[in-house]
């Protein structure tokens, strides 16, 4: 789901927006009700939520999740309420050290040897906060190291406490198989490369949808629900071009060819880390797909789309490799550049806000 929670006025709007106000990611619902459905034979997918929305939203978001058919087996929210009458204003802000402790709290409640997949998007630090707490569970992370990475990051000496204890309690083994990051502010993919080849970011939920599909989680089945809710979310009209170029954008036509094209980046951005074979298996799964119910249907136009889309990958030249811009680095060193992209983001933001009234300042106050 969609929110902004970095001002009084986001948390505000937040707040009074109803469940049906609320709006989702295009592709999300189809997405996770496939997660659920494709688990293995005698295993479970378990699906959680981890937000930085107040905890005060919990009705609305569980609410939410009703309306899309989503049934989670757990939502973590953040307790905004306890944070601001404490005077914890960096807590209100900061996400590194409540997500790390949440998610290591998780962990510690899992089956030993379970498998992670994590969501998350570029607004908010979770590239960095995903991949530190998969070298933390794999105890890759030295203490002096992860000490000075959460005292730059704003944590407060009981939230250091808490993440300790934590560590001391989960096995440590790989358990973090994929992270998958939404590009809402649409951040260059390249300044992900830290965290590659685990992260992947992607445009839109067909793309993560594709990829769940090649590590062997999700069905083609979901691959092609998901193209369906994209078409479905595609076919609304928007609001009234104001450009040639607007117009020609806008139609039916050239949306489902930007669908088309995001499948085939994903395609060929993976293509080095997985056998050809697997778009092959990938396009006959689709093509199983398509209803063909002799109507002219968008939808099974665009599945057949995307199955073409992978037999063309699989004979094109293999991708160059993609070499991260800096040499192995520390988590102090990432940490420094993911402040660099984030301030970015806040300096695009302000200047699309620059004509609204100031927002009201958060000052800290005593822990």
């Amino acid at each position: 789901m969609k929110a902004e929670i970095e001002t009084v006025r986001d948390l505000v709007r937040t707040a009074r927006a109803t469940a049906e106000e609320r709006e989702n990611v295009p592709g999300s619902a189809a997405l996770l009700r496939g997660i659920r459905a494709d688990a293995p034979p005698g295993g479970e997918h378990y699906v959680y939520f981890l937000s930085g929305s107040p905890e005060s939203l919990r009705k609305t978001i569980e609410r939410k999740l009703q309306l899309d058919g989503v049934s989670p087996d757990g939502v973590v929210l953040k307790p905004q309420l306890s944070n601001l009458v404490r005077g914890r204003f960096r807590a209100v802000r900061n996400q590194i050290a409540y997500k790390l402790g949440a998610l290591l709290h998780g962990r510690a409640q899992a089956p030993v040897r379970s498998a992670e997949t994590l969501f998350g998007d570029d607004a908010e630090s979770d590239a960095f906060i995903y991949a530190l707490y998969a070298d933390l569970v794999a105890g890759r992370v030295p203490e002096a190291e992860l000490e000075k990475v959460l005292q730059r990051a704003g944590a407060y000496p009981d939230q250091v406490q808490h993440i300790r204890k934590l560590l001391e309690s989960i096995v440590h083994e790989r358990a973090v198989e994929r992270i998958v990051i939404h590009l809402d502010q649409l951040t260059p993919p390249a300044e992900f490369s830290d965290f590659f080849p685990l992260a992947v970011p992607i445009y839109n939920h067909l793309q993560t949808a594709l990829v769940l599909w090649l590590d062997g989680r999700v069905s083609a089945r979901t691959v092609a629900e998901v193209t369906r809710e994209l078409v479905a979310y595609e076919s609304i009209e928007g609001p009234k071009p104001r450009t040639e170029e607007e117009r020609l954008s806008a139609k039916p036509e050239a949306r489902r060819i930007r669908l088309l094209n995001s499948a085939e980046d994903i395609l060929r951005r993976r293509r080095l880390e997985i056998e050809l074979c697997r778009l092959d298996e990938l396009a006959s799964g689709l093509r199983r797909e398509v209803r063909g119910n002799g109507q002219a249907d968008a939808a099974d136009a665009t599945i057949e789309g995307i199955a073409e889309r992978a037999e063309h990958v699989r004979t094109r030249p293999l991708p160059r490799s993609t070499e991260p811009p800096f040499p192995e680095s520390s988590w102090l060193e990432r940490l420094e550049r993911e402040e660099l992209r984030q301030s970015k983001i806040r300096e695009k933001k302000k200047s699309k806000k620059s004509s609204k009234p100031q927002e009201p300042a958060l000052e800290e106050g005593p822990a």
